[in-house]
């Protein structure tokens, strides 16, 4: 096998797993906004039909994914708010990120300290402003998770002997500037919380 043949398996296999993890995630989010079989099934087709046509690296599949939800609920009559899309869309990623950090973390560390609680607080007050339109959704769910871990002064276990950071894993595409972007908002947010009578 030649080397254009191999990159070329490493990014169907890489488009393959990112397809995969969407459609749990639509499956999920279907689930979590009281959505019958049938519209959740379309949601999937929308997607896979939508990126039959077009790469990954058009389009953002989150967002395509969270428009296949809206689309499919209006073809098959189960009409969805686009509010409740993006609420059930966050609290997916964040729930699923909080149960991993969880594992990996020091029981008696995890107990003393309210990260769960703080994120899902720094997730609820995001809404104050704009994140949730300018950020993927899965980009705020680490940030909100990276904040509340600073907060507490908790490290993440092995995290310093990592090849990659903690926060890598969950999103392989955030960068460290875009959670610093996302946590100097949520300061900002609560800055002007404290200054507004």
């Amino acid at each position: 096998m030649d080397e254009s043949s191999s990159s070329a398996t490493t990014e169907k296999d890489k488009a393959a797993r990112t397809h995969f993890k969407i459609i749990r995630f639509i499956m999920e989010a279907g689930v979590k906004l009281g959505m019958q079989s049938i519209p959740i099934a379309t949601a999937c087709t929308v997607y896979h039909k939508f990126f039959h046509e077009t790469t990954l690296d058009a389009y953002d599949p989150h967002l395509v994914a969270m428009s296949a939800i809206y689309l499919a609920g209006k073809v098959e009559e189960q009409h969805l708010r686009t509010r409740d899309i993006i609420n059930v869309c966050h609290r997916s990623y964040l729930l699923h990120y909080l149960v991993s950090l969880k594992n990996w973390m020091n029981r008696h560390s995890w107990e003393r300290t309210p990260i769960a609680t703080a994120s899902w607080a720094l997730l609820r007050d995001s809404y104050h402003g704009d994140v949730c339109l300018r950020y993927e959704a899965q980009h705020i769910a680490v940030a909100v998770l990276y904040f509340a871990l600073q907060c507490y002064g908790v490290d993440v276990p092995g995290d310093e002997n990592a090849e990659t950071p903690w926060w890598k894993v969950f999103s392989e595409d955030i960068t460290r500037e875009t959670i610093d972007s996302i946590t100097s908002e949520l300061i900002q947010l609560y800055t002007m919380d404290t200054e507004i009578p």
